[in-house]
């Protein structure tokens, strides 16, 4: 083995005190929640352990949680309580251990920890000091005494944990020899034990590890005691065996703490698998079953690759095994990230890990299909053979694992024959998930969509939603990953809605129907709430998905919201529109209003926008901290930089749709003025293109990405190409006599026809010299010339639009 690599073992060991504390640096990805990066329905909670949690798969992180599953504090200070008697206090004993500065701690040391000493006022409460210095706990007083005063000596180790500084070795051997003679004149077994355990330590400190095992193997080893010193003493004793170059015992002894200490296990997982030991060696140390399996788990652990080695030796060894489920849970895990989110990806319609990078992974996908089987078996046998703790796992992995594969009929199969068995509560609602799932599949198989079989399984989701909304609610989510354990079953229906029943009703080309199940996807989980502390808070509309904001037209949205405002629902969609609250509604009238504006629809844009509060309906876009407002019915040469103005001239939705209701009534009322009329309202939807200044009438996004792509979106002939925009900048042309006028309505037409050049060229980056071509030979550049060069207008133009000079000197020829 690697010199290197052994430093670094004895290193961590060495750190490790019993005052002290491991940090363990977790490297994740920097752009996706390493906690939700994949569509996972089988959760990594169901084994009902958490002091395994940090050993859970997760593709993004070393350990799914750095945080060490118990508190090596909190056991040291609840066994000071429990052996200094009723009455006395854990959390008092940690705040006196762990929690009080380094100068009131040496001040209560030298000056009050004395039998009989009145306390200082600010501690005099303290139950566990109050029993030190009361005269009936002397051994007690006497060690914590000799334990704060060896403390600084180790300390210097952890003052910099990267570049640890020397120790005094002279200083700690004498601290050492004074802890063993205490040791030997101690009859207190509890404290008797510390003294071993701080004359172990302090002379594995010093460098004489040899001494340091010799104390562990005589004194502590054979130790009946059920303290967790015993585990932190087997810490040092297998550092010292690595420190000796017995790697495979040292390997052993740190999987006996893996399995043993919860407070150490990370510390052990880690060093276990940079010793790198082959199990064959290690295994020549284990006494027991289950220390062989714990021997082939840890290796299990540590491997991200799909791979069914570590489960059958942990069940060929010791089926009873804790850590099957584990390993399972992880086995099922790595096909949902690698396989399942790839499998739903090519089929969604929206996907919630848009970060998530499924570019090249049908190698990987393939490679897992091939593996699917080998892993459906050992879950078979597992059901079968009812060797293992819980049998029941092996039948719902196998139902999960056949619903990914698509065999619906096995995976009803296997639920079938678990249906009437008492599962405990992690399990039962597995059970219902995987059952959910299967029904959706086999639904989906058939040429209609008998919905009313999905009732109860739903009715259930939204139970477990609730009931996790509000245990979050009430605790706030301890931790980023503690709150990911509690919103477990949002996460799983906010997949199931987004990649499983939205894609189904979308290939049954039911719009309205899965636009209503992608908003459920979003309620599930995340909220709608257009008085989010945004700064500037965002308008209504911009928190709808991204699918509804794009695809869904007005009759779309229209059912989605009488379904959820209908007095008397059908069950399913009762279900479905729970979570629709005042604040999704003003998203949704938003959005029809919006269609409405796309649609040119303005009577009726007007009357959906009328729904929102006023405070909400003047809110718009922002750029960083500026907020968008804007004029839209200005005219300008020059589309950049746009024209946005004061919040006091800007136009809301309502306001721009309230206009155009009016400026069509007046083309009616007053045919005399209709040229007029019809260049504002050109003006107007000009300014809703991506270059206009009133984009956001009709968009909720605006990137450079729209510049390049598709008109694919049923708005994109407003948004990209401003036909409706050319239509009405034509008509005011020819109802016009004034030749500066309809040079000037030419002239946008011109623009207009620019913008379609564009959009008309996908790659735009690889055939520039082509758009050149186009916008330069812009059929209404020839117009102008021929019939408007006399005018003012046509002057100024020339001046000002770049395009329009190379025309009129013929620099850009056509030559195809």
């Amino acid at each position: 083995m690697k010199t290197w690599i052994k430093s670094l073992i004895c290193l961590i060991s060495f750190l490790i005190c019993f005052f002290g504390e491991i940090l363990v640096n977790v490297a994740c990805g920097p752009e996706a929640d390493p906690y939700d990066y994949y569509a996972s329905f089988f959760h990594n909670t169901i084994q009902g352990n958490s002091t395994y949690r940090p050993f859970y798969f997760n593709g993004y992180a070393f350990l799914n949680d750095d945080e060490k599953p118990a508190s090596e504090g909190g056991i040291n200070s609840s066994e000071w309580a429990a052996y200094l008697g009723k009455g006395t206090s854990a959390n008092d004993v940690e705040k006196a251990m762990y929690r009080l500065s380094s100068k009131v701690d040496s001040v209560l040391v030298l000056t009050y920890l004395k039998p009989n000493k009145k306390l200082p006022d600010s501690l005099y409460k303290n139950t566990f000091l109050n029993v030190l210095v009361s005269g009936t706990k002397n051994s007690g007083l006497n060690y914590y005494r000799f334990a704060k005063g060896a403390e600084p000596l180790a300390a210097v180790l952890l003052e910099d944990r990267w570049n640890p500084k020397t120790p005094d070795p002279k200083a700690l051997r004498d601290k050492g020899y004074e802890a063993l003679k205490r040791a030997g004149a101690e009859k207190d077994a509890f404290i008797k034990l510390r003294y071993y355990y701080q004359a172990q330590r302090m002379l594995r400190y010093s460098g004489d590890y040899k001494v340091s095992n010799k104390i562990y193997d005589k004194y502590i080893a054979g130790s009946k005691s059920r303290s967790h010193v015993m585990g932190w003493a087997l810490s040092l004793r297998a550092g010292g065996e690595l420190a000796a170059g017995n790697s495979a015992k040292a390997a052993y002894l740190f999987s006996k703490i893996f399995a043993l200490y919860s407070e150490r296990r990370i510390q052990a997982f880690t060093n276990f698998n940079n010793i790198n030991e082959a199990s064959a060696n290690v295994l020549k140390f284990a006494k027991t079953p289950g220390e062989k399996a714990f021997v082939y788990a840890i290796s299990g652990l540590h491997n991200s690759r799909v791979s069914t080695k570590s489960l059958e030796q942990v069940y060929k060894v010791y089926p009873q095994s804790l850590l099957l489920k584990v390993l399972l849970v992880r086995e099922i895990n790595k096909i949902e990230e690698q396989y399942l989110s790839v499998k739903l990806h090519k089929t969604a319609i929206y996907n919630p890990y848009s970060y998530y990078d499924f570019v090249g992974e049908d190698s990987t996908a393939k490679k897992q299909a091939a593996y699917l089987p080998t892993l459906k078996a050992f879950c078979q046998k597992l059901a079968a053979e009812r060797k293992c703790a819980e049998p029941a796992l092996g039948s719902l992995a196998f139902s999960y694992l056949s619903w990914i594969t698509g065999d619906t009929r096995d995976g009803l199969k296997a639920l079938a024959a678990i249906k009437n068995q008492k599962l405990k509560s992690n399990l039962a609602n597995q059970q219902q998930l995987i059952k959910l799932l299967l029904l959706t599949q086999k639904i989906n198989k058939q040429r209609i969509l008998n919905e009313t079989e999905l009732v109860p399984s739903l009715t259930w989701l939204n139970k477990m939603i609730a009931l996790e909304t509000r245990a979050f609610n009430l605790t706030g989510g301890k931790g980023y990953n503690e709150s990911y354990d509690m919103r477990q079953y949002a996460r799983s229906a906010r997949d199931f809605y987004a990649q499983v029943l939205a894609p189904a009703y979308l290939s049954r080309k039911d719009t309205a129907m899965a636009g209503l199940v992608l908003l459920k996807s979003q309620l599930c989980y995340s909220y709608i709430d257009t008085y989010s502390e945004y700064h500037p808070p965002r308008p209504p509309g911009f928190d709808i998905p991204d699918f509804l904001q794009r695809k869904l037209h007005s009759g779309h949205l229209n059912n989605i919201i009488s379904w959820a405002k209908a007095p008397v629902k059908t069950p399913y969609i009762k279900q479905l529109t729970t979570g629709i609250n005042k604040n999704v509604y003003y998203n949704l009238y938003d959005l029809l209003g919006t269609s409405f504006l796309r649609e040119h629809k303005y009577s009726r844009a007007a009357d959906a926008f009328k729904k929102l509060p006023p405070s909400l309906s003047k809110r718009t876009p922002n750029d960083w901290d500026k907020t968008l407002h804007s004029d839209p019915f200005i005219s300008h040469m020059l589309d950049f930089p746009k024209a946005y103005t004061s919040s006091v001239k800007g136009y809301t939705k309502l306001q721009f749709a309230k206009r155009m209701v009016s400026l069509q009534n007046k083309v009616k009322a007053d045919p005399k003025k209709a040229s007029s009329y019809y260049y504002i309202m050109a003006n107007g939807v000009y300014n809703t293109v991506m270059d206009g200044n009133g984009w956001y009438y009709i968009s909720y996004t605006n990137t450079s990405y729209d510049r390049y792509r598709e008109a694919t979106e049923y708005y994109d002939g407003d948004f990209l190409n401003a036909l409706y925009a050319e239509k009405y900048y034509l008509k005011a042309c020819s109802l016009s006599k004034d030749p500066e006028f309809k040079a000037k309505c030419t002239f946008m037409a011109a623009k207009c026809q620019q913008k379609q050049n564009l959009y008309n060229l996908m790659g735009i980056h690889s055939k520039d010299e082509d758009y050149n071509i186009l916008v330069r030979q812009n059929p209404y550049f020839r117009e102008l010339r021929n019939n408007y060069k006399t005018t003012a207008f046509f002057k100024r133009a020339t001046n000002e639009c770049s395009y329009l000079q190379d025309f009129l000197n013929a620099r850009i020829r056509v030559g195809r």
